[in-house]
């Protein structure tokens, strides 16, 4: 009776064990994309000039099509990179590698290199705001690296793939971390362009770099033998 009660146990854990890592994905994806939607892309700019030209509606319409995408290429990198990753058989040392000189060349663009501009009156809306925002969104392909390297940072940490739930909560969270920074973009209108000013930008992206420097620095010695 006491090993039923045990062996019961033991598989209620391992159950359980997926569905947490899970929740990490959603969590850990939407995190990051909040932290990437932070730069000042086509999709931001085009929510505060759509929402100042026409109004909150229609930039929460454009919010959520330009979110979309995050959903396609964060799947597309989950799918993708866990494959390779799985058929390469690359071990736990060599991805810490990875992850950590990923982390620090992107501390080092963030810190030295990434000069923020936030004007929404150069971007002309046309077409309607769902629409603009799923083009929009659509045309940056380079978010799909950006993804892969999320996946990459994943397996470093010994967080690997759940399958098909596993895709879907990572590119939950990439919806709803961009979403998170937009909606409020709406809500601020043109407040958010008084003080989201190239200057302040730059000041809280070198504030990033330092701390992607210090964490691709302490990830490499960490797997340094």
């Amino acid at each position: 009776m006491s090993s039923a009660h045990s062996l019961s146990a033991i598989s209620g854990h391992e159950a359980t064990l997926p569905c947490v890592e899970i929740l990490l994905l959603f969590i850990i994806a939407t995190v990051a994309s909040f932290i990437g939607s932070l730069q000042a892309g086509l999709v931001n700019t085009a929510v505060l000039a759509h929402t100042v030209q026409r109004g909150p509606e229609a930039g929460r319409r454009l919010a959520i099509g330009g979110s979309i995408p995050e959903v396609l290429y964060a799947g597309a990198a989950y799918l993708f990179a866990n494959a390779v990753l799985d058929k390469l058989g690359i071990g736990q040392e060599s991805i810490g590698r990875a992850v950590g000189v990923v982390l620090f060349s992107m501390g080092i663009y963030f810190t030295f290199v990434f000069k923020p501009r936030f004007d929404p009156a150069q971007v002309v809306v046309k077409a309607s705001g769902f629409r603009r925002g799923l083009v929009l969104g659509l045309a940056n392909p380079q978010l799909l690296l950006f993804w892969c390297g999320v996946v990459l940072a994943l397996h470093g940490y010994g967080i690997k793939g759940q399958g098909v739930l596993g895709m879907i909560a990572f590119g939950s969270g990439a919806f709803t971390g961009a979403i998170i920074l937009l909606f409020p973009l709406v809500k601020l209108g043109q407040r958010a362009v008084e003080r989201l000013r190239p200057e302040r930008l730059r000041l809280l992206f070198r504030s990033v770099g330092v701390l992607l420097l210090i964490s691709g620095a302490v990830t490499v010695a960490r797997t340094w033998p």
